[in-house]
């Protein structure tokens, strides 16, 4: 039963703090408000495991939102003019350095890499026509896409953590208190 209920407490707090993160994203600077979203159910999804992954997770999601701004900039400014074939190029050479960096932590750094890159991409797919038409606009539109994509990922980071610790871990902290009573 207490399983049911910290699980409907998990569902109404996430679901509240997902309304107020939506409905004032563009206020607070974040670019890609459904990054919060899937960066929190990733890190929910780790459970127990989720403190001892966190900092390797953080690093995979930075690096991995960086990675994508400069993929961005890689297919528009570098690679040849043909939009599928430049964006595959470029998504090869990110997805293959990813793979390579995380080998020793695979399984923290390799996920919110890709959450991170992806999020960064679909924030900044709405403005890719100022590449070609407006390039003095194009830069500080891809900095402040790349402020509020590392912003949503950590929020959505903050939000499973603190959620972990308040909810999740206390009823296991209360078991191992009466399992040692009990010994």
């Amino acid at each position: 039963m207490k399983n049911v209920t910290r699980n409907a407490i998990l569902a109404v707090v996430l679901a509240v703090v997902a309304f107020f993160w939506i409905w004032f994203h563009e206020y607070l600077g974040a670019k890609a408000y459904w990054v919060a979203l899937i960066s929190f159910g990733i890190c929910l999804a780790y459970g127990p495991a989720l403190m001892r992954s966190l900092p390797w997770m953080t690093l995979g999601g930075v690096l991995g939102v960086i990675a994508g701004l400069i993929t961005f900039v890689l297919y528009m400014q570098v690679f040849p003019l043909y939009y599928g074939l430049s964006v595959a190029l470029a998504g090869l050479i990110f997805i293959l350095i990813a793979g390579l960096i995380s080998i020793p932590k695979l399984r923290e750094i390799l996920p919110m890499y890709l959450v991170g890159w992806g999020s960064f991409l679909g924030a900044i797919s709405r403005f890719d026509y100022l590449f070609a038409e407006k390039p003095v606009e194009a830069l500080p539109r891809a900095l402040t896409t790349l402020l509020g994509s590392i912003l949503s990922l950590l929020f959505g980071m903050l939000l499973a953590a603190v959620l972990s610790v308040v909810i999740i871990h206390r009823r296991e902290e209360a078991a191992e208190t009466v399992e040692s009573a009990r010994e």
